[in-house]
């Protein structure tokens, strides 16, 4: 467990000190490409404000990521027992998430404003999506000489569903979770660049209109240590929480 973190933390200071070193030798301003010991500078003396807007930023992450598992669980369950439903609820979901949300930004600002409430729905509908495809997979997958004994015994749907194919989804719907999470800070993000009072996406915005791009670079950082730390929580508690079922 220790190598499994410390190889990676090793890798990413390694980097970072050839980064430094390369910077300096080559004496590339830190108007065009700062170096990483002037990005920590700036990430201490802006940390406070960096870390009030960060709490937006993961309070619409968290939120919408929350919100999203509820919808793609749902969705997977009405195709599951009204497969008639299928046909359109697959299509029309593929639709949304393939929409270029800086078109649709204006209309979701018009109905929830500018505050957390907008970002939370971009969220929401970047994330559900993976959860729902993963979870109908799951369900396809179930082992055709079980499905065939179950009918044999006239089993009730219920039956079908919590003895069969819930245990099958499962590992599918662990990846999902997984694919989702992975992008939930950056939608978040990608929404407030269209349009906020505060997040992180605040601080990027104030940072290139500043040309501060020491600043940029350290909410970039944030936002990469936010990500990674969310994927890793959201991985290991649903691991835990779905053992039972994995085992």
């Amino acid at each position: 467990m220790k190598n499994k973190f410390l190889a990676p933390f090793l890798f990413v200071v390694l980097v970072t000190i050839a980064f430094e070193i390369i910077l300096r030798s080559t004496g590339i301003v830190s108007f065009i490409f700062p170096r990483p010991s002037i990005i920590f500078q700036e990430l201490l003396k802006n940390w406070l404000w960096i870390l009030d807007n960060l709490k937006v930023t993961l309070y619409e992450a968290v939120m919408g990521f929350g919100i999203s598992i509820l919808v793609g669980v749902a969705l997977a369950l009405i195709c599951l027992f009204a497969p008639f439903l299928k046909t359109t609820i697959v299509p029309v979901t593929i639709a949304i998430r393939n929409v270029p949300f800086v078109a649709i930004a204006p209309i979701l600002f018009m109905v929830f404003g500018y505050g957390p409430l907008a970002k939370i729905v971009i969220v929401i509908l970047v994330s559900f999506f993976p959860i729902m495809a993963n979870l109908l997979a799951g369900f396809d997958s179930v082992n055709k000489n079980q499905l065939e004994r179950f009918f044999v015994l006239r089993a009730k749907k219920w039956q079908l569903f919590t003895k069969l194919q819930l245990p099958s989804s499962i590992p599918y719907f662990i990846a999902g979770i997984e694919v989702a999470v992975s992008s939930v800070v950056i939608a978040a993000i990608v929404g407030e660049l269209m349009g906020t009072t505060k997040g992180l996406g605040l601080v990027i915005i104030m940072s290139v209109s500043q040309y501060r791009f020491p600043l940029l670079m350290a909410a970039v950082l944030v936002t990469t240590i936010a990500s990674i730390l969310i994927t890793w929580i959201v991985r290991i508690l649903t691991k835990l929480i779905l053992k039972p079922w994995t085992d």
